[in-house]
């Protein structure tokens, strides 16, 4: 499924607009409105829809501010760019939003989502991309594109459980994980953002007198060990639930034919895609089990020793220190 980019979501608010100024009713006006404040709050606080139904707008918003309060269990507080403030100010200056107290945004969902799809329907969008849920997770995406931190965006959308955060990064075929991933390497790096690279969550820390040891699970389900200086663990504020990237230092891996006994701490089962070699190194690219790429570089006379061979299911070992972490 695609996404609404930051000029398809602009597109989207100039209907929503042109949707209420055309309300040919007093009630009806009203009703836009309050529908309209909504969609703004979606598309510019990045709420679930929960969320901005539960909110006393005229309590929970500072017009002045432009600060939105969200109370729950993901409570937060986000704030609205001064191109949403304009409508926003507006909205809730109508007598209704006073008058109405909390039941000014008060729908029903069904209700919402039928609007939410007619209002887009001149942009001929499919219906998943213009629900919600999907703007939200947009809104996401657009300040990933803005070079707003993963761990900021995740903290805007109030997203504490892991699931809540692997829902956001596999939305639209993962295109939040892409772009985390393609920052993390940077686009000079010469190195295939995909291969020896990957997302995942802080799972346990252990920290020693020198070194922290920090377990990662990646969306693909593996778990990863990775080593770092207490220093550096510091330095980057490693915590738990923290959606960090890891990257695995390919002269460090090493490959076996069967699960051997190693003082490692990590062991990835792997299928061998390809190998490139001379007469002193060799290039082999394995596809792990959720279809990610692990690339190592390891010495020929080695690797015909054991005899791997493309197609072969084989092991790739690799010290906790051979992995690091990175943040975007």
């Amino acid at each position: 499924m695609s996404h609404l980019t930051r000029e398809k979501l602009e597109a989207l608010s100039r209907c929503w607009e042109q949707w209420e100024a055309e309300a040919a009713t007093p009630q009806r006006k009203v009703a836009r409105a309050r529908l309209h404040l909504l969609f703004l709050l979606l598309r510019y606080g990045g709420l679930r829809l929960g969320e901005a139904l539960e909110l006393d707008a005229r309590k929970d918003v500072d017009t002045v501010t432009g600060m939105v309060h969200v109370p729950g269990p993901n409570s937060r507080d986000v704030l609205l760019p001064l191109s949403a403030m304009r409508h926003v100010r507006r909205i809730l200056s109508l007598p209704e939003a006073e008058s109405m107290g909390r039941d000014f945004l008060r729908f029903d969902q069904g209700f919402i989502r039928k609007s939410f799809y007619a209002v887009a329907r001149p942009l001929g969008l499919d219906r998943a991309m213009v629900g919600p849920r999907a703007i939200r997770y947009a809104r996401g995406l657009e300040l990933l594109d803005l070079h707003v931190p993963v761990n900021l965006v995740q903290k805007f959308l109030g997203q504490q459980k892991p699931s809540q955060i692997a829902a956001f990064l596999n939305f639209s075929d993962g295109a939040a994980r892409r772009m985390v991933q393609s920052k993390t390497l940077g686009p000079s790096s010469g190195t295939d953002p995909l291969c020896n690279s990957f997302l995942g969550i802080v799972e346990d820390i252990s920290v020693g007198m020198r070194m922290a040891a920090v377990s990662v699970r990646t969306f693909g389900d593996m778990r990863l060990g990775v080593q770092c200086s207490t220093r550096q663990f510091v330095h980057m504020e490693i915590h738990a639930n923290q959606v960090v990237t890891v990257l695995v230092d390919p002269e460090q891996i090493v490959l076996s034919r069967g699960r051997a006994t190693l003082s490692m701490g990590n062991c990835l089962p792997c299928t061998v895609q390809s190998i490139h070699q001379d007469q002193v190194e060799s290039f082999v690219s394995l596809e792990l089990g959720d279809g990610s790429r692990l690339c190592a570089t390891v010495e020929t006379p080695g690797l015909l020793r054991v005899g791997i061979y493309e197609g072969q299911k084989v092991y790739a070992h690799f010290p906790s220190r051979a992995a690091r972490l990175c943040l975007d």
